[in-house]
C-alpha cells in the first residue's frame, strides 16, 4: 500500500494552521473558542469540538510538525470551554438547524472528541496544559453519556451511532450504564442484509455512518464481529461507484437520493478495514482515493474545503502495528465489469469500463445509463385515473437480461347497497361501495445490457386507446439531432422524438444514440397524474396509445 501516514500529516498540518487563523479567540465574543460557520449564519456547538480535536491530533500525532506544542492544547481547551458552555444541564447538546436536547448530535460530537480523548490519553504527559484539557474533557464526555443515556432518536442508524458515542463514553469513564445500553440496542439486530445494505440504502451518507459507528463499537467493544457488516457494506458499495469517482444514491430512501457525492466519503472505512482486515481490494480502493486526494491537495494552496477523510485516524496513531500493515498488503484492483442484482435492495448495478447502467424497482427514474459523467434517465406514464406513473413493482431477472413491471386496475364506485347512517359524505363507509367498470393498465420493460448501453422493449397494454409516454432525461447543453434538425438543448426543454434515431452530441465528443422513437401524440410534458418537466433537465418524449410494443435503444459512443 502506499504511505498513507504521510499524507495525514501534510493534510493534518494544513488543518492546524487553518483552524488556528479561523479560530475565534477574543475573550469577548460569544463565539470564543470556535470557528464561526460564516455560509451557514450560524454556528453549531459541533464546531467547537471539532477545532478540539484537530488540535489535539496536531499536538500528538508522531511526526507531525505540531508534535508537542502545548499552544495547541491551550487553544482546544478554550474550545472545549466554549463546547461545554453549549451543554445543556441534562448532558444533551442542540443540532440548531433542526432538533434541541438532540442525543444523537451529542453522540455525533463524542464520535468526535471521543477517539482524540483516548489518543491524549495514551501519549500524554503531566503538564498543566495538558492536566487542564484532559479535566474539560472528562467533565464534557460524563456529562454527554448522561445525556445520551437519557435520550433518544429518529432514525434506524442512529441507534449505532448512539451506540459508538456511549462505547466510547465506556472506554473513558468505565461507567457500567453506557454498556447496558448499548446492550438494549444489540438485542435488535444490526440491520445490515446479506447484501451489505442497511435501512435507509444511503449510499452518499448515512451508510457510511453505520460503518464508522460499528468500527468504532469494534474496537471499544472488543466485538470483532461488527467489521463483518462494514465489509458486505463496502463490498456493495464497490458496485455503487461511477467511472468519475462519484457514488451512485439512486436508490437512497433519505436526502443524498440522487446526489453524486464523491467516492472519497468511504476512505477512512477501507483504509481502516484493509489495515484490520488485510483485504486487498479495500487496499486497492484506499490507495486510488489517496492519490485523488494527493493532486487535490499539491493543486490547492490553501482550500479550507479539502476534507482529510481521516475518520478513524487516532485508532491508526494509536495502534502502531496498524499502520505497518501498509508496507505488507499488496492491493488488488475490485472487478469493475460486472452485473449485480442486489435483490433485496431491488436495485440492478451494472458496469463495462466508462459505462454503466442502473434498474430500480419503486422508482418512477426507473433507469438510468452513465458515461463518464454524462447520464440519461428513463421514466414512463399513461393518463390512466391519475395512477399510472410507472414505478415498478417488480424488478426479475430474464434469460438475456432483467423485467420491470407495474400494474394497476382501477374505475368507478356505484351506491351504498343500504341506506348510510348518516348524510354526511366524509363519515360513509365508502369500503361498502361497489366496483363499476374496473379497468386494467399493464407495463413492462425488458431490458438488454449492452456493452455501452441499453435495450429497453416497452410494452403498455390492458386498457385500449390510453395515451402514454415515454421519457428521456438528460443533461441540457449539448446538441440533439436528427436526420432533419439539430439545436442546443436548454433547461427545460421538451421535444418529442418522431424519427427512428437521433444522437446527443455532448461537447466532449461523446455521443449517445437514441434508437426506436415512437409518436401518436403530444401530449406529455403536462400529463395529468405524472410527473411533470422542469428545469433541471432536458427532456426527449416519445408517445403512445395503448396498446404499445416498442423498442428503444441507447448507446454511448466515444
Amino acid at each position: 500500500m502506499l504511505d498513507h501516514y504521510a499524507y495525514y500529516l501534510k493534510v493534518l498540518e494544513r488543518s492546524v494552521r487553518n483552524t488556528l487563523r479561523w479560530q475565534c479567540m477574543d475573550p469577548e465574543s460569544p463565539l470564543y473558542g470556535t470557528i464561526e460557520s460564516v455560509a451557514a449564519g450560524y454556528t453549531e456547538p459541533h464546531s467547537a469540538v471539532g477545532v478540539a480535536r484537530t488540535l489535539i491530533e496536531g499536538c500528538y500525532a508522531p511526526g507531525s510538525a505540531f508534535c508537542g506544542d502545548m499552544q495547541l492544547l491551550r487553544r482546544a481547551a478554550a474550545a472545549m470551554r466554549c463546547a461545554a458552555s453549549l451543554q445543556h444541564e441534562d448532558g444533551t447538546l442542540d443540532l440548531l438547524c433542526t432538533n434541541f436536547h438532540d442525543a444523537a448530535e451529542t453522540s455525533f460530537i463524542m464520535q468526535t472528541i471521543g477517539p482524540a480523548c483516548l489518543l491524549m490519553r495514551a501519549r500524554m504527559g503531566s503538564r498543566p496544559e495538558e492536566e487542564e484539557l484532559r479535566a474539560l474533557l472528562e467533565g464534557f464526555v460524563s456529562r454527554a453519556a448522561d445525556g445520551i443515556l437519557a435520550g433518544g432518536f429518529h432514525t434506524p442508524n442512529h441507534r449505532w451511532v448512539l451506540c459508538a458515542a456511549l462505547a466510547l463514553c465506556a472506554r473513558l469513564t468505565g461507567r457500567a450504564d453506557c454498556l447496558a445500553r448499548i446492550d438494549d440496542f444489540l438485542r435488535e439486530g444490526i440491520d445490515c442484509d446479506e447484501e451489505g445494505e442497511y435501512t435507509e440504502r444511503s449510499s452518499g451518507t448515512y451508510n457510511i455512518v453505520c460503518d464508522r459507528s460499528l468500527i468504532i463499537m469494534a474496537e471499544m467493544l472488543d466485538m470483532p464481529g461488527l467489521l463483518d457488516h462494514v465489509g458486505r457494506n463496502l463490498d456493495m458499495v464497490e458496485k455503487y461507484v461511477e467511472a468519475d469517482g462519484t457514488i451512485n444514491t439512486a436508490n437512497s430512501t433519505r436526502q443524498d437520493a440522487g446526489t453524486a457525492p464523491d467516492w472519497r466519503i468511504y476512505y477512512g472505512c477501507y483504509l481502516y478495514m484493509a489495515l484490520r482486515t488485510n483485504n486487498a481490494e479495500y487496499a486497492w480502493m484506499a490507495d486510488r482515493m489517496l492519490l485523488q486526494s494527493q493532486s487535490a491537495l499539491e493543486m490547492s494552496r490553501d482550500d479550507r474545503s479539502l476534507t482529510p477523510f481521516f475518520d478513524m485516524a487516532c485508532f491508526a496513531i494509536a495502534d502502531p502495528a496498524l499502520l505497518e500493515r501498509m508496507r505488507d498488503i499488496e492491493p488488488r484492483m475490485p472487478d469493475f465489469n460486472y452485473v449485480k442484482h442486489f435483490e433485496k435492495s431491488g436495485i440492478v448495478r451494472a458496469r463495462r469500463g466508462d459505462f454503466s447502467l442502473t434498474l430500480l424497482s419503486g422508482h418512477p427514474v426507473f433507469a438510468m445509463l452513465r458515461c463518464g459523467s454524462h447520464s440519461a434517465c428513463l421514466r414512463m406514464a399513461a393518463s390512466f385515473y391519475a395512477r399510472a406513473q410507472f414505478a415498478p413493482q417488480a424488478l426479475i431477472p430474464t434469460e438475456d437480461g432483467f423485467r420491470l413491471s407495474f400494474a394497476v386496475r382501477w374505475g368507478y364506485k356505484g351506491p351504498l347497497p343500504e341506506k348510510p347512517a348518516t348524510s354526511d359524505w366524509r363519515q360513509m363507509d365508502h369500503s361498502k361501495r361497489p366496483d363499476v367498470f374496473m379497468q386494467d393498465l399493464r407495463f413492462r420493460v425488458d431490458v438488454r445490457i449492452l456493452p455501452d448501453g441499453a435495450r429497453f422493449g416497452v410494452s403498455a397494454e390492458g386498457q385500449d386507446r390510453v395515451p402514454m409516454k415515454l421519457e428521456i432525461l438528460l443533461d441540457p447543453g449539448a446538441r440533439f439531432a436528427t436526420e432533419d434538425i439539430e439545436f442546443r438543448a436548454r433547461p427545460g426543454d421538451y421535444v418529442y422524438m418522431k424519427g427512428p434515431r437521433a444522437e446527443y452530441r455532448y461537447p466532449d465528443h461523446r455521443r449517445l444514440l437514441i434508437d426506436g422513437g415512437f409518436h401518436s401524440h403530444s401530449w406529455g410534458e403536462n400529463m395529468r397524474g405524472t410527473l411533470p418537466g422542469d428545469d433541471s433537465s432536458f427532456f426527449v418524449a416519445m408517445t403512445g396509445d395503448t396498446p404499445v410494443h416498442e423498442t428503444v435503444t441507447l448507446r454511448f459512443e466515444g
